[in-house]
């Protein structure tokens, strides 16, 4: 289990999932996405399952920036804990390689993404965030193992991947979420797109 193989299960369980890939995730269902990756990993052997946890987590890193926080806030209505912004770019590799890249490399695109834009139109009862992806391999290894702890002790001495350097966020160019210029000038899609329906910090 190497990066290229992980986006290769992730692309298998997304067209698995048909059209529910690059839809929000509605509240009170389950992510098509994550459930048919639990599916996939059970296809394959116990320590690939424990290695595709330890790269979700160190993919996952590469999204921990300071203008994907500030989209994350925007998007899932306003709230931004530790634990919604895990969910949130755990969402981000739900929408795909492509979608995953570009948003870490320009948040601002995910204003075009149609299960942002979905979002955007909702009730607030849509997400991007999908917790369940996050404990996908947790669940396919316990399903195939019997054992519900086992998985964490099995990525704590699964070999460590190096994906890209995370950048610490607090190292960047942080910027005070309550300047509405600051958004206008750093994320200006996203800024007009939910403008209508979102509150600042």
């Amino acid at each position: 289990m190497d990066v290229e193989r992980f986006w290769q299960v992730v692309g298998q369980a997304r067209a698995a999932a048909g059209g529910e890939a690059d839809r929000a995730v509605t509240e009170g269902r389950s992510s098509a996405v994550a459930e048919a990756l639990v599916t996939e990993l059970m296809r394959l052997p116990l320590a690939e399952i424990a290695v595709f946890g330890r790269l979700l987590d160190e993919i996952c890193d590469r999204a921990n920036r300071w203008n994907l926080c500030a989209a994350c806030w925007l998007i899932e209505y306003g709230f931004l804990s530790d634990d919604g912004f895990s969910s949130f770019r755990a969402g981000l590799i739900r929408l795909g390689r492509a979608a995953f890249d570009q948003a870490v490399l320009d948040p601002d695109s995910l204003a075009a993404h149609p299960a942002v834009r979905e979002v955007s139109v909702g009730d607030g009862d849509r997400w991007i965030g999908d917790e369940q992806l996050l404990f996908a391999a947790a669940k396919a290894y316990e399903n195939v193992s019997g054992d519900a702890d086992a998985f964490w002790e099995a990525v704590e001495s699964a070999q460590h991947v190096t994906v890209v350097p995370a950048r610490d966020p607090l190292a960047e160019d942080r910027w005070d979420l309550r300047d509405r210029s600051e958004w206008r000038r750093r994320l200006p899609e996203l800024d007009a797109l939910f403008a209508s329906r979102r509150r600042r910090p």
